[in-house]
Order: C-alpha cells, then sequence, then structure tokens
C-alpha cells in the first residue's frame, strides 16, 4: 500500500503535464499553419517579381555569329555605354571575326589613365581583355581569332604617361566558346615591382 501511495502522487503531475502539452500542441498547429502560410506568401512575391524580370539577364544568349558584320559606330557605341571612348580606330578590323577596339576612359582625375581592349566577335561584343583597365594599350598583333595586346609596365614611382618596366605581351586566342589569354596577364596592383596599373 505504501508504494501505491508513492506512485499516485508521481502520476498526477505527469499525467497534467502530458495535458498542458496536448493543449499546447494544438495551438502550435495554429502558429505553425499561420506561419507556413506567412512564409509562403513572403517567398512568392519576390519569386514572381525576379521571374518577371530574369529573362534579361539569365536567358542564354546565342552563340555569336563570326561572320556577321558589325560597323565602327555601333563598336564606339558599346565603348560609350562602358564609360570609354576610341583610343584610336586604326586597329579596327570589320572584315576580321575577331575585332579589338581600344578605349579610354572618359572623365577621371589628372594623373590618371585607364585603358581597356574591347573584343568583338562577329557584330558581339564578347569581353575586355582584364576586368581592371591598365595604363597603356596597344594592339600588337591580330588575326581574325587571336590578338596580341602589349601593356606597358610600370615601376611604382612612375607617371602614367611614362611606363619605364618595359612591356608585356599577351595574345588572347578564341576559343570558340571564350577568349583565353596564352601568357600571364601582368598584375595590374600600383604596389607590384612592375604592373599594368
Amino acid at each position: 500500500m505504501s508504494s501505491r501511495r508513492r506512485i499516485l502522487p508521481a502520476l498526477a503531475p505527469a499525467a497534467l503535464a502530458l495535458l498542458a502539452l496536448a493543449g499546447c500542441g494544438g495551438g502550435a498547429r495554429t502558429s505553425a499553419h499561420d506561419a507556413i502560410r506567412t512564409v509562403t506568401r513572403t517567398v512568392t512575391v519576390p519569386a514572381t517579381t525576379t521571374t518577371a524580370t530574369a529573362p534579361a539577364t539569365t536567358t542564354a544568349a546565342a552563340p555569336p555569329n563570326p561572320s556577321a558584320t558589325l560597323s565602327l559606330h555601333a563598336a564606339e557605341q558599346v565603348l560609350a555605354a562602358h564609360g570609354y571612348s576610341t583610343l584610336t580606330e586604326s586597329d579596327w578590323r570589320p572584315d576580321q571575326p575577331l575585332k579589338v577596339l581600344l578605349g579610354v576612359a572618359t572623365g577621371g582625375s589628372a594623373g590618371t589613365r585607364r585603358e581597356l581592349a574591347f573584343c568583338f566577335l562577329g557584330a558581339s561584343f564578347i569581353g575586355t581583355d582584364t576586368k581592371d583597365p591598365s595604363g597603356q594599350l596597344a594592339v600588337l598583333a591580330q588575326d581574325g581569332r587571336s590578338v596580341t595586346i602589349r601593356y606597358g609596365l610600370y615601376r611604382p614611382s612612375d607617371a602614367i604617361d611614362d611606363p619605364t618596366g618595359g612591356s608585356a605581351d599577351v595574345t588572347y586566342r578564341w576559343t570558340g566558346v571564350r577568349l583565353v589569354p596564352q601568357q600571364p596577364i601582368p598584375p595590374a596592383a600600383q604596389g607590384a615591382a612592375l604592373s599594368r596599373r
């Protein structure tokens, strides 16, 4: 009898705890259902907005047609859209599949010079020689499938118009998918012993 007296008082709190949990569980289901409904609404609205704007940036473009023609004027408009003007028109070869046009950044402060080589395949702009601009560029050679760019090399104390570190030539070859540099591209960091800055 003494063991029964010990068990009953111990069971009573456990039974109350189970009843309390059962009551909380019902309320928790309602809260979880509401939270799921809210999350679903929140996630759906941005997804619809993103999908509406995605085709302009994520749709796979048709591969460039190497035999398509591109005028110098149209190429210069691409440069202008990126904040560059034509450095020289003498490098433009409209009869070649792979074309290059050197550009210099418009504006900028005194003592700075930013140049990029803009590359086109057929009538399509396929990119620039590097992500970061260089201080002095020249087109050394081009044959319709590759282009060789000469980079002026700067020592840390050189003025932008006077690179004293010589030059480095890099040939970029079209693989059918992208332009691939055939030699190492000089660093752009001004602190490097020799840079294209």
